[in-house]
């Protein structure tokens, strides 16, 4: 296998039905939602929305790190990451329209407490509206600008050919790191971590950032493999799927290295500005939860994926890939929901109608960008390398 023609996803009869009505529930779900039971709404858009842009994020990164390391083997797979990426565009939008609940969802918008408070006080500039949305602002300008412009350039390749392309990838996905990992630990904690604007761990961001990497190379496998059962990518053989499978479980041991170091760090130290974090989340309404996370994000995806034919078999890799993203749902759930259900775990219609309003628009997201666009870099230079990957 030598070459690859051009090919674009062309949508299945009855799709736009079906996402568009999977929009609609969402859509319903929140205004209604907002006029039964706003706070519990925003909350719900909250969790969802961080979960996609979880996979976003996550694509973005897995396709900066390949650029800057010159990977070849990964130009068969990449325009799946690639097609998650275009949904940050979305996820700013989104972000825009979470901004009116802020009142609803963050303790710190009550400025009484702000200010009566000795420890909040301090913070009470930090926690300003205006601050707020600058550095929201400041996050999803540099998001948004770096992957329109790493989209652009592999997109264009198709057309232009050549080496040139590729040679600019990767001082742009460098200049990236940059201004990302420092903006996105900023971001995380504005995000989720504010919503206990009491709490302190140095952490926190790394966290987050990990299990949005880790859910990001699941929905690649899924995503793929969905490809691959209508007839697309079967350029993806079993020594890709054996690379993304040793990625899958590298990221889920660093995510409960950093899951245990967090925890451990807070437990030996004993401080009540920090141990009141894990304590409500060890209540006996919680503490179930607090069990499932872990199994779902680290000790399954571990255990499953140790055989080496467990890798690089698609259909298994796929089924371990779907815990993974459940985990990541549920590891969100675990962050966002304490604060708003104290006494234990209940997943309301909220939660579930505001998934599928989400999981609708960004399957429409991804599925719309591999449709303009083909779904192999049919003139990326590494293209032989990955067409011919070999895993000993």
């Amino acid at each position: 296998m030598g070459h690859v023609q051009e090919k674009k996803l062309t949508p299945a009869g009855g799709t736009n039905m079906l996402l568009f009505g999977m929009i609609a529930v969402g859509v319903a779900t929140f205004f209604g939602g907002l006029a039964v039971n706003a706070q519990r709404t925003w909350f719900s858009f909250l969790l969802n929305h961080a979960m996609f842009l979880g996979l976003a994020v996550g694509a973005v990164f897995f396709m900066v790190m390949h650029y800057l390391a010159s990977s070849g083997w990964i130009v068969a797979v990449r325009r799946v990451p690639e097609a998650m990426a275009s949904w940050i565009f979305v996820a700013f939008v989104m972000n825009v329209v979470l901004l009116f609940g802020l009142s609803k969802i963050y303790p710190w918008m009550d400025h009484e407490l702000m200010h009566n408070d000795h420890m909040l006080h301090h913070k009470a500039g930090f926690f300003s509206t205006g601050f707020y949305t600058f550095r929201i602002l400041a996050f999803y300008a540099v998001a948004c600008f770096f992957t329109w412009k790493l989209l652009r350039l592999s997109t264009s390749q198709d057309e232009l050919g050549g080496v040139e392309n590729t040679q600019k990838t990767k001082p742009v996905s460098a200049l990236f790191l940059v201004f990302f990992c420092p903006l996105f630990t900023v971001f995380a904690t504005d995000l989720i971590k504010s919503l206990d604007p009491k709490w302190f761990s140095t952490i926190f961001g790394v966290y987050v950032f990990i299990g949005f990497l880790q859910a990001g190379v699941a929905a690649t496998v899924v995503i793929t493999r969905m490809l691959q059962k209508h007839g697309y990518r079967q350029e993806v053989t079993a020594d890709h799927f054996h690379d993304l499978g040793k990625y899958l479980k590298g990221f889920s041991v660093f995510w409960a290295y950093i899951a245990v170091s967090q925890y451990l760090l807070i437990w030996y130290a004993n401080l009540p500005e920090e141990t009141t974090y894990y304590m409500a989340r060890q209540v006996p309404g919680w503490m179930g939860w607090s069990l499932l996370v872990p199994v779902l994000r680290f000790f399954l995806p571990f255990v499953f994926l140790l055989p080496r034919m467990a890798k690089r078999t698609g259909g298994y890799l796929e089924k371990v890939c779907w815990v993974v993203l459940v985990g990541a749902w549920v590891d969100l759930y675990w962050l966002i929901m304490p604060h708003l259900l104290p006494n234990g775990v209940s997943i309301g219609w909220q939660d579930l109608g505001l998934l599928v309003g989400f999981l609708g628009a960004f399957a429409f997201v991804v599925r719309r960008f591999l449709s303009r666009n083909n779904v192999v870099p049919v003139k990326d230079p590494y293209l032989h390398e990955t067409l011919h990957h070999h895993v000993m």
